[in-house]
């Protein structure tokens, strides 16, 4: 289960992946402020540069994941570089459409809260938070992605309403697997000395 923390910036999405960490969940960090810091690409002078490094960043720390079982939490995923080219009305590139959504169980829509705190490397506002916010949400939802919208409380809270969601979607696929299980008769009479007990596999 590949779990998405998405939503604009200053909305949270860090403290809730930091939470689920703490709580002994496995995650990916975002890269988009990792680089930012690096300075050699930069949004605010060539948005399809930095764009290109965050999907290419992204792309090989999910590779990463393939085999990991359990929820993994993601700081971000990969359809949310295709909402600032949105955005910033610039053409989507194509292998935005190549991309595979099926992996992704779950995306969290983090909802904006009352308040926007400026740093370095966040130079948007609390108007452009919620602009985005619905174009992110429709880059998942349209690729039949679930979005679970996260309201605004403590940050305790989030993490356990996140978790909360998560189990619960867990216990169903455990239901469906069970269903799924065959069922293994008795063996006859006749040949039970010489049968072992067989308990049904999952």
């Amino acid at each position: 289960m590949r779990i998405v923390i998405t939503g604009g910036p200053s909305v949270g999405k860090t403290t809730i992946v930091s939470g689920v960490a703490e709580r002994g969940f496995p995650f990916v960090q975002e890269f988009a402020t990792q680089i930012i810091k690096e300075g050699v690409f930069l949004p605010w002078v060539d948005r399809c540069s930095f764009q290109d490094e965050v999907l290419r960043r992204q792309c090989a720390a999910e590779r990463e994941l393939d085999g990991v079982e359990g929820p993994v939490f993601l700081d971000r995923g990969l359809f949310d570089g295709e909402a600032y080219y949105i955005y910033d009305q610039l053409d989507i590139p194509p292998r935005f459409a190549q991309l595979d959504a099926s992996k992704y169980t779950l995306a969290f829509l983090v909802e904006p809260l009352d308040f926007f705190d400026k740093t370095d490397v966040r130079r948007e506002d609390l108007e452009f938070t919620h602009k985005i916010s619905v174009i992110l949400e429709n880059c998942y939802t349209s690729r039949g992605v679930e979005v679970v919208r996260v309201p605004a409380m403590t940050p305790g809270e989030r993490v356990d309403f996140v978790i909360a969601e998560v189990r619960k979607r867990m216990d169903v696929k455990t239901e469906s697997l069970a269903e799924q299980r065959p069922v293994v008769r008795a063996a006859h009479s006749s040949h039970r000395k010489n049968s072992r007990r067989i308990a049904g596999v999952m």
